[in-house]
């Protein structure tokens, strides 16, 4: 019996769909979505529901067509096997659906997986479900041979201790991998390699920082940052350090550093882009610093349900890296699930900074820590020179503004209205001795 009788013979299953035409490419596009986001399974096209051979008119040009909107109509992108069989006297189409390693996949926006022998859309609950099941890049057994550094190891169980009273005694480092889940039968997962392996980089050549300085066009320094990724983000934090700003404040006593960004914000864009990045794209992480600010870019679009604008609310937290995500908290990278970008806004306004931009396109996501000049540029004439006399005198009145300008009370007002709402400048004083300073370096 030839492998096409034995799944008309199964007929419609959990793992076999059939139907009678590429007419029918709607419903053929949802369940090749249905089964990546399932188990896998097989369309049979030329079949009716009954398991009656039917056959297909292949017209020039429509394979091509279906090609294309799986191409162009589900994402992530998928890659299922398609093949023209004869058999007795007809031609059936046969499309195999592999199980993919990305879920969800989305075809026109919605989400379908497979239900007995039926193709069901699933709502936003159903979505959240799968997510939790989806089979993740740092759960993925490493075939080959590899290295473990046990001094890492040792690094994160004294870090775990301190920073999250982790109790976890030393008798091998391999039970911590498997105190981790990092482990099994003997098999290390990629998890393990990403934050446990100084030759990470080596197993996976994406897992990667590219990071630059810029004065306007033009890259000063430059450096490719490699090795386990939680050092990677020391590394890229070492960098940024060296082309911002840092000044001075003097707090009771002591003269405290006070840098032209909080370096919290700047840690969390970070940790954020090497956790949440997909492994599976080949690009690596890009961090541009300049006069613009600073710019984190990573593979992988949020997950959904989550959208751009639920990261300036509350919003739950759906790692794209499960594991190495737990390492990282273990760690104290970060504090709470879900929490890092409201905070990442917190610490930007409480400095008299502009917002971070949050902003994803064709598969990437990107933070935008803005600097103060980015919104300099949008000054009028009027706005630019009150910002510049307050910078030259320090501290000015509203009436200092008038004289300099030459502009009524109420121009005034509203002038400096704006570049405090921009967080330029500050109020300082009550009442009528009132001044106005410059928010932060």
């Amino acid at each position: 019996m030839s492998g096409i009788d034995e799944l008309i013979r199964e007929g419609e299953s959990e793992k076999i769909e059939f139907k009678k035409s590429l007419a029918e490419k709607d419903e053929i596009l949802k369940s090749i979505v249905a089964f990546t986001n399932s188990s896998g399974g097989t369309i049979l096209v030329g079949v009716n529901d009954d398991g009656k051979i039917i056959g297909i008119d292949l017209k020039k040009g429509e394979l091509e067509d279906l090609e294309n909107l799986i191409n162009q109509l589900i994402e992530p992108k998928i890659y299922p096997e398609i093949q023209i069989l004869p058999y007795k006297g007809s031609l059936l189409l046969k499309i195999v659906v592999h199980e993919g390693f990305n879920k969800p996949y989305f075809y026109k926006g919605s989400c379908y997986v497979r239900k007995g022998n039926a193709t069901r859309r699933l709502d936003r609950d159903g979505i959240l479900e799968l997510l939790s099941r989806k089979v993740t890049f740092d759960s993925l057994l490493f075939e080959g041979e590899h290295r473990i550094d046990n001094e890492l190891i040792e690094d994160f169980i004294k870090k775990a201790k301190e920073r999250r009273n982790m109790k976890i005694e030393m008798i091998d480092h391999e039970s911590a991998l498997k105190r981790l889940k990092l482990v099994e039968r003997g098999k290390v997962r990629n998890g393990a390699l990403l934050v446990f392996s100084m030759e990470c980089s080596s197993y996976f050549p994406q897992a990667v920082i590219k990071i630059g300085a810029f004065e306007e066009d033009k890259v000063i320094d430059e450096m490719l940052i490699e090795g386990p990724i939680q050092y990677q983000v020391e590394e890229a934090m070492n960098f940024i350090k060296r082309h911002i700003r840092k000044g001075y404040e003097i707090k009771g006593l002591e003269r405290v550093e006070v840098w032209e960004y909080p370096l919290e914000s700047i840690r969390e864009a970070l940790v954020n882009a090497v956790l949440h990045r997909d492994y599976f794209s080949n690009a690596p992480i890009t961090v541009k610093v300049g006069d613009f600010g600073i710019i984190v870019e990573n593979p992988g679009e949020l997950p959904p349900p989550l959208e751009v604008q639920d990261l300036a609310r509350d919003h739950p937290s759906i790692p794209r890296n499960p594991l190495i995500s737990r390492v990282f908290y273990y760690m104290g990278y970060f504090e709470e699930w879900g929490s890092g970008t409201l905070r990442m806004i917190k610490l930007l306004k409480n400095m008299g900074l502009p917002e971070p931009e949050f902003s994803q396109k064709k598969g990437f996501f990107r933070v935008w820590i803005k600097s103060l000049r980015v919104l300099e540029k949008d000054l009028s004439e009027s706005e630019r020179k009150i910002l510049d006399f307050i910078r030259a005198r320090r501290t000015v009145t509203r009436r200092d503004c008038e004289l300099l300008l030459n502009l009524s009370e109420r121009s005034i007002r509203r002038l400096l209205g704006k570049l405090e709402k921009l967080g330029l400048i500050k109020k300082v004083g009550k009442g009528k001795q009132i001044k106005y300073t410059i928010a932060s370096l």
